[in-house]
């Protein structure tokens, strides 16, 4: 059969600072398994193909009880017209991926747009948003036929196979699919996790354009190299409850042989030349033996490589053993996830995080020469100012201990979270319109998201914001003089440390969210 996968482009607000795209790693391991199974596979990466390419939402319909500022919204990458234009004429399936909740509104409407031109094709979509909200995403267009629910290798092969037999959708595990006598969405059977991850094919990046984001430096870490995303392991063992992860993954955690992963770096390396690995697993350091036996491996082949944990980890297992370990075989940049300094906070959101100890392993992270990013929620239902005061003074005690870089990020609730079901059940969050959808667009624009707390008003979070990053770089740099003057030097030369340089430098040339914002003339700094 022929298949198309499609990235969808990336909704943006001109107002907020850049999100930085990356190839798209959960699609090229659909594409890997599909291209194994002996099918036809195209690829369109809309964002990878035309990354500076920004169109206002002028087409996309929405329903919602307020109106965003006129050219406000953008979409980052191909339009709809011109994703369609590069769909074969004798496509069988169409795979749309849908990974990000604030997406929804035009991904939907390219479900639409695609099936109005390609009426013989089936359309199906995967992805965390979509396997948190496929009821909804079956009421709310005409032309989705499944979605593929978790993880999507095993699936979408049986998929096809399905649809190639013309048999019903009823016998394929992990799918919610369009009844078509009733048009309601039908749930099947949930698939069982793969047990063993060193079978899953291989992400196929021969179909995606890695050379566009080589050529205009995009990723998601602080690197100018060459790199590419990376899994280790699949799962989380833990329940946060803002996190989606149960739902898409389950509590099981999976690792992959040290071995294979190191394989796959040196393979990468060796075909498309990648210099750099950014590892996007949900939690990637979890067992000390198993990262020992990681970079051991990685040390003793001398592959010259570097590479980072961008996404979040713990910091149970990081001890002065483990740090130095990481060091050696090439991890430059390392992100702790903790959320907040509260321990109130930290009880609430079940997060199994002692400040202490991850303290003193960001301290041995440190000490390794490591750059330690934070990655911060504010916001929280149920927090109070007593609890933000926690996070400022949890945030000055880590520049101490020698943490470089933050992440303050507004509280998102993710589909499929407990939190969200709570702020659903609460009627905080209705889905009845797309105000929710149209508010998590805008939530990184400085002064236009919308926060969850009750106790802590929208003018005081703004307030906090600015004063937190003020808090923690100026006890940086008050602490540690010289990083004010590397931090200078490395805006000027363009050659960043950390994503903190990248961010000003950004800001200084683009004027993201003012007047002189023009998608037309968008270069990459």
């Amino acid at each position: 059969m022929n298949i198309c996968l499609i990235r969808p482009p990336r909704c943006v607000d001109k107002g907020a600072v850049l999100a930085y795209n990356t190839p798209s790693l959960g699609l090229a391991f659909i594409a890997g398994a599909v291209k194994q199974a002996g099918h036809q596979v195209t690829v369109i990466d809309a964002i990878g193909e035309s990354p500076l390419e920004y169109n206002p939402f002028n087409e996309v319909n929405f329903n919602s009880t307020f109106t965003p500022e006129p050219d406000r919204l953008f979409t980052n990458g191909l339009s709809a017209t011109e994703i369609a234009e590069r769909v074969p004429v004798n496509v069988d399936v169409i795979g749309i991926s849908t990974m990000f909740t604030a997406n929804w509104v035009f991904d939907r409407y390219l479900i639409d747009f695609l099936g109005e031109r390609f009426p013989d094709a089936v359309i199906i979509a995967g992805g965390e948003s979509i396997t948190a909200m496929a009821g909804l995403a079956i009421k709310q267009t005409k032309y989705l036929a499944v979605c593929v629910m978790g993880e999507g290798e095993e699936t979408v092969v049986e998929l096809l196979d399905t649809i190639a037999k013309k048999e019903s959708f009823a016998r394929v595990e992990g799918i919610t699919y369009r009844d078509p006598l009733t048009g309601h969405a039908v749930i099947t059977k949930r698939r069982t996790r793969v047990r063993n991850i060193d079978d899953i094919a291989v992400p196929a990046w021969e179909y995606f354009p890695l050379e566009n984001y080589y050529k205009y430096h995009i990723s998601w870490g602080v690197t100018r190299q060459r790199s590419l995303p990376i899994l280790a392991t699949r799962g989380c063992p833990y329940s946060c409850t803002f996190c989606s992860s149960p739902q898409m993954w389950g509590t099981r955690y999976y690792m992959r042989q040290p071995e294979l992963v190191v394989n796959e770096m040196e393979y990468l390396k060796a075909t498309y030349g990648i210099e750099n690995f950014d590892f996007y697993d949900l939690t990637a350091i979890i067992k000390k033996d198993w990262i020992i036996a990681f970079t051991r491996e990685i040390i003793k082949r001398e592959l010259n490589i570097t590479w980072q944990l961008p996404v979040g980890t713990r910091s149970e297992v990081i001890d002065a053993e483990v740090a130095e370990h990481l060091y050696l075989s090439g991890c430059r940049h390392i992100t702790y996830a903790p959320e907040t300094g509260s321990p109130k906070m930290l009880g609430l959101i079940k997060k199994k995080v002692k400040i202490p100890n991850m303290l003193k392993s960001m301290g041995y992270s440190h000490h390794q020469k490591m750059d330690v990013y934070l990655n911060m929620i504010m916001g929280l239902p149920d927090e109070t100012h007593a609890d933000v005061w926690h996070t400022i003074w949890f945030l000055i005690r880590c520049s101490w201990v020698g943490v470089n870089d933050i992440g303050l990020s507004a509280f998102e609730p993710y589909p499929g979270s407990a939190l969200f079901d709570r702020l659903e059940k609460e009627k905080t969050i209705d889905l009845s319109n797309d105000n929710y959808f149209l508010e998590l667009i805008l939530l990184n624009a400085f002064g236009q998201g919308k926060y969850f707390s009750k106790n802590v008003s929208h003018r005081w979070y703004n307030f906090y914001e600015i004063f937190i990053f003020c808090a923690f770089f100026g006890s940086n740099y008050l602490f540690r003089p010289v990083r004010l003057f590397r931090t200078l030097r490395n805006i000027i030369s363009k050659k960043y440390e950390n994503r903190i340089e990248r961010r000003v430098a950004e800001l200084l040339k683009h004027k993201t969210g003012s007047l002189d914002f023009n998608p037309k003339n968008w270069e990459q700094v």
